[in-house]
């Protein structure tokens, strides 16, 4: 009863001097509001960050290379040679050992290309050549509707296998015909004619409708088509690139590995393969890896901005304990009744600490929610920015979400300060003489 009686006390005081008492919580609503802001900005494109890879992307590996420990004089041995990267003849032991449990994504444009349909209508596409390793990477872009998608064994036996678009089976197939095996002719500009069989559908991204001839008729809409990666390096002529060895990314076949440990296996593996190197060691990273580095960076961002945006809270608590000094000066004869009548020091302490915890969790409280509506506003409103500018969007799953641990902090660190700034106010309070009260005017 006592604690409740205090309470209502307390809001009776907020009540009676309503702009004051605004005026006063003004520095906890600003703290408050501005560390929820940006928690939830920070939060969201944490979540966004998270949301998007996952959809994007399946698990996939890099490698980067660095020296050992060793102490030399000759500079030289400071500089990378062909024979310190990845070797094909790596990988392909790799692929060998791990019984194709790991795949190099590798891919290349071949060209712009033109096929007639049965109308003899002109339709443009694009091929590009993908290894197996990169249509597992892909296959939560490019969704597959019927058929297969393109293996490692199309790309190592060189076939001419084909995986198209709805569009193109629109554009080229009558209604009905079933495409899957499915011989076309496609003339690629300026490097050959090729003829593929078709394996596979996928349903168009809408990133491509955006970014290829936006509005365009179904007929005039160019779409991809995607060979094995070794046919289009056959057909194209091209010389295999270093890149892609060097550098690889590696991509595993099933999609529910645990990453940790398919990354020290990988680890394990081209430590072998780098034991009798004794300058260059090879380091492998996860894209979740990088994910997680992005993370502790806009951490540290937010909690830094945080602290300085919560600095406001301390000139929130240093205005609290005027407020309360004020209102103890104004309550002098009050405080000597209640004395006079029996109540203790303690009573009278406890009594005005809850006035000032009620003060600033009432301001947290308002900075809470204007800080969550700001936070989402401005999320949102990148968000709408982002579908309408970016052209990449749709591949973009964006998320706006206040983080609760924040809310809890602040309201929590608010009812700090009362505790703080109204302990002496409070105790000046209690220590006065009641007499000396009573007399006061």
């Amino acid at each position: 009863m006592f604690f409740l009686e205090n309470v209502r006390l307390a809001f009776g005081a907020l009540v009676n001097n309503k702009m004051r008492s605004l005026l006063t919580m003004l520095g906890i609503i600003i703290g408050i509001s501005s560390v929820i802001m940006i928690t939830t900005i920070g939060n969201s494109l944490q979540k966004t960050l998270a949301n998007t890879f996952g959809m994007l992307s399946e698990v996939g590996y890099q490698v980067d290379y660095g020296f050992k420990d060793f102490e030399t004089e000759d500079a030289s041995d400071w500089d990378f040679k062909d024979s310190d990267y990845i070797t094909k003849e790596m990988l392909d032991t790799l692929y060998e050992e791990m019984d194709g449990k790991y795949l190099v994504s590798q891919q290349k444009w071949l060209g712009d290309a033109t096929i007639r349909n049965s109308k003899n209508q002109m339709l443009k596409l694009s091929v590009s050549g993908a290894s197996g390793g990169t249509m597992t990477s892909m296959v939560n872009i490019y969704k597959l509707i019927k058929g297969r998608y393109l293996t490692e064994e199309d790309t190592r036996r060189i076939k001419n296998a084909a995986m198209v678009s709805d569009v193109f089976i629109q554009q080229y197939f009558l209604d009905g015909e079933d495409p899957i095996g499915k011989t076309i002719s496609v003339n690629v500009t300026g490097i050959c004619n090729a003829d593929l069989v078709i394996v596979g559908i996928y349903k168009t991204p809408k990133i491509l409708e955006k970014r290829v001839d936006p509005g365009a008729s179904l007929m005039d809409k160019e779409t991809d088509v995607f060979i094995p990666y070794q046919t289009a390096m056959r057909l194209g002529g091209f010389e295999p690139s270093k890149e892609s060895t060097y550098y690889p990314t590696i991509v595993p076949t099933d999609p529910n590995a645990d990453p940790e440990v398919c990354r020290k296996e990988l680890q394990n593996f081209f430590d072998e393969q780098y034991e009798s190197n004794r300058r260059i060691e090879v380091q492998i990273r996860s894209n979740e890896q990088m994910v997680e580095q992005v993370n502790q960076v806009l951490n540290i961002v937010t909690v830094a901005i945080s602290v300085i945006a919560a600095i406001s809270l301390l000139v929130g608590g240093i205005g609290v304990m005027n407020i309360m000094l004020v209102s103890i000066t104004e309550r002098t004869r009050e405080i000597g009744v209640r004395k006079a009548i029996g109540a203790k020091n303690q009573t009278i302490r406890t009594q005005f600490i809850i006035e000032s915890v009620i003060l600033c969790l009432t301001g947290g409280l308002i900075g809470v929610m204007l800080g969550i509506g700001g936070g989402m506003l401005i999320g949102y409103a990148a968000k709408n920015l982002l579908m309408t500018n970016f052209m990449y969007a749709d591949m973009i799953e964006v998320s706006v979400e206040p983080s609760l641990k924040a809310i809890l902090v602040s309201l929590g660190f608010s009812m700090l300060i009362g505790v703080f700034f109204g302990s002496y106010p409070a105790s000046k309070a209690a220590k006065l003489n009641p007499i000396d009260a009573l007399r006061y005017e």
